[in-house]
Formats: structure tokens, C-alpha cells, sequence
């Protein structure tokens, strides 16, 4: 999560403050009543779902009234997850284990004693005719 005060959060408040005092001040001048007054509604409208918004991570536990980190409630709710999900590759490798473990043991393979260099060279001869 963003710190509360980021960069980019003062760069958005500024930026939607900035576009509300022009609205306010669009309609103060002559002529552009109704214009500023449609912007108005639709920086409202916006406002409103931000605001709808918040009140839903609230209600979710998503975020706490003084920290935007996860609630200890989601907290509790994500370990759990990340422990059951730990919990199913455990018992999938277990699995896997004893898969290969009843097919009995791994078959030894006989050692081969190394070759002599005359029946390697014989050989090697005998490859490039």
C-alpha cells in the first residue's frame, strides 16, 4: 500500500482541488454559469464514488480509519491463506513422494569397468571406416 501523504496522493488532491476552485470560479464569471455548474455536478458525481469507494474498504476491512494497511482481521483472513495454500503444496509433494517411493527402490545399474585404450581406439577405428 502508499504511504497516506505520497506523492502521488498530494499530486491528485492538489490536482482535483485545483479543478474545483476553477469551477468556482468559472461561475462567478458571466456567461460561464451553466458550464461551471455542469462540471460542478460531474466533480460531485466523482467525489461521490471516491467516497463510496472508501466507505466500501472500510466496511471489507480493508483498510483501518487511521492506517491504510490491511486490518488485522485481513491480516489474519491473508495468513491463513498463504498457511493452507503451504499446506496443499506440502501434501502434493508428499504425494509425489510416495508415488515414486511404490515403485520400489531405484534400480542400481551395474558398473561398467572402463575399457582398455587399445579396444578404445579399436573401436574409434572402426567408426570412422
Amino acid at each position: 500500500m502508499r504511504p497516506l501523504l505520497g506523492r502521488r496522493r498530494r499530486l491528485r488532491d492538489a490536482t482535483i482541488i485545483g479543478g474545483v476552485v476553477a469551477v468556482l470560479a468559472l461561475g462567478l464569471v458571466p456567461g460561464w454559469g451553466l458550464p461551471a455548474e455542469i462540471f460542478f455536478v460531474i466533480i460531485m458525481a466523482a467525489e461521490l464514488a471516491i467516497l463510496c469507494y472508501w466507505l466500501w474498504q472500510l466496511g471489507t476491512g480493508r483498510v483501518g480509519l487511521t492506517n491504510p494497511a490491511p486490518t488485522a482481521r485481513r491480516r489474519r483472513r491473508l495468513e491463513r491463506q498463504a498457511a493452507e495454500e503451504a499446506q496443499a503444496r506440502a501434501m502434493i509433494e508428499q504425494q509425489r513422494l510416495e508415488e515414486a517411493l511404490s515403485h520400489g527402490p531405484y534400480p542400481l545399474q551395474p558398473i561398467i569397468s572402463p575399457e582398455s585404450e587399445q579396444e578404445a581406439n579399436a573401436r574409434h577405428r572402426t567408426a570412422r571406416k
